[in-house]
């Protein structure tokens, strides 16, 4: 053990802290915010639904063209050179939006940030394995967390700074957004360090990485991310509009979804420390036959009761999923290739998550409304349950790797 892994193992929450406010940031302000900033900045831009939309799309097409890439670059390059990048990507693609002048000015700002966001993520998520293999569920999860914080933070936030700065209106939150994410990225860059990687040779690593690619269990992984990430949001997104259109009250809708933002900050750590102590594949199994649970209720229990307790639920333990395929594909391989397989693997769940609020908008327009959504959630998270069991148990493909490679 390295003096340098002694050292950040001694503080752990110290990273910990480190790594949730790089997620507020470069996730939850640069990624989240969006959604909350787009009224107010659709008037002061004059811009039409269909712009707008598509600013999203390209926020989102920024993210998907660069999180393969990130696995690639943090094993070439570096976790923390490639985080840093990832990082100052989203301060000047949030400066960008701060002097935005038309649509075209904010494709370009919105393309960087979503980019930047996903060179941060992966090559954190490497260097957090590294440094704390054995509580890799917690810390994790933890990470995880970020995102809903962030997004939390930006709802709470963006009100207040719209009062606080009436001159420059929207602009003044993007300007808020980026200097706080500059204050964070200065603080990683003095504070995170990369893991001591492994010493051995580059034919054997060549091996690995050959070994890894040809496995049956990472395509596995693979097609079980990208079928969550076609139903991932459907609660997110069409759970307010359903209870609207039951009867439910703006109000009682609006605490109801806020319940399931809160639970969601706290369901990713406890999944990580759960899968820590029990293993992957069962706190995975549990964690999906929940997700399955939480879209049932709604559709057969259309009350405030039980959308509350669905939004406990899915609040809970969709985020805990997230972690937990993660985990499963970090341990296919030895740590220096953990970018790279998350990477691998979010590129499917970035494409599902592309795929899934059109389908599920779909369904609900031509195909029975919000019930068939929700029950075709259902399936899915099931189908996943079934796949869950045919994966191999904790450690088995890594050993057969290293295996081969000696």
């Amino acid at each position: 053990m390295t003096k340098q892994s002694d050292e950040m193992k001694q503080n752990f929450w110290v990273f910990v802290l480190i790594g949730m406010l790089l997620i507020v940031t470069t996730t939850g302000f640069s990624r989240m915010s969006y959604g909350v900033i787009l009224p107010f900045m659709q008037e002061g831009l004059s811009l039409s639904t269909s712009e707008s939309g598509l600013l999203g799309t390209i926020l989102f097409l920024g993210y998907l063209l660069t999180v393969g890439l990130s696995g690639v670059l943090t094993v070439r390059r570096g976790a923390k050179k490639v985080l840093l990048l990832g990082g100052w990507l989203v301060v000047a693609g949030l400066c960008g939006l701060v002097f935005v002048s038309n649509f075209w000015w904010a494709s370009v700002s919105f393309f960087i940030a979503g980019a930047g966001s996903a060179l941060v993520y992966t090559p954190l998520l490497s260097i957090a394995i590294g440094l704390f293999p054995e509580k890799r569920g917690a810390v994790m999860g933890l990470l995880m967390s970020g995102a809903g914080i962030g997004m939390l933070l930006s709802g709470a936030l963006v009100p207040f700074m719209l009062q606080q700065f009436p001159t420059l209106g929207w602009r003044g939150a993007w300007l808020v957004f980026a200097a706080m994410t500059v204050v964070v990225m200065l603080l990683a860059s003095f504070i995170l360090k990369d893991p001591h990687a492994s010493v051995s040779s580059e034919k054997d690593g060549m091996r690995e990485k050959t070994n890894v690619w040809r496995s049956k269990e990472l395509y596995m992984i693979a097609g079980l991310y990208f079928a969550v990430g076609i139903v991932y949001l459907i609660p997110n997104l069409y759970q307010s509009s359903y209870m609207i259109e039951l009867g439910i009250s703006n109000k009682v809708v609006g605490t109801i979804y806020s319940i399931a933002g809160i639970c969601s900050i706290g369901g990713a750590p406890l999944w990580g420390i759960l899968a820590d102590r029990m293993g992957v594949k069962k706190a995975l199994f549990a964690a999906l036959i929940l997700s399955v649970v939480g879209d049932i209720i709604p559709i057969e229990w259309g009350s405030i009761a039980g959308f509350i307790v669905s939004s406990v639920i899915w609040g809970s333990s969709l985020g805990g999923v997230l972690v937990l395929i993660q985990m499963k594909a970090s341990q296919q391989v030895s740590s220096q290739y953990v970018a790279a397989a998350i990477g691998f693997v979010s590129v499917f769940y970035a494409i599902g998550q592309m795929m899934g609020p059109g389908l599920a908008g779909w369904l609900i327009e031509y195909a029975g409304g919000y019930a068939t959504a929700y029950w075709f959630g259902a399936i899915i998270f099931f189908l996943c349950t079934l796949l869950t069991m045919m994966l191999k148990p904790e450690g088995v493909n890594l050993k057969k790797v290293h295996t081969d490679i000696h």
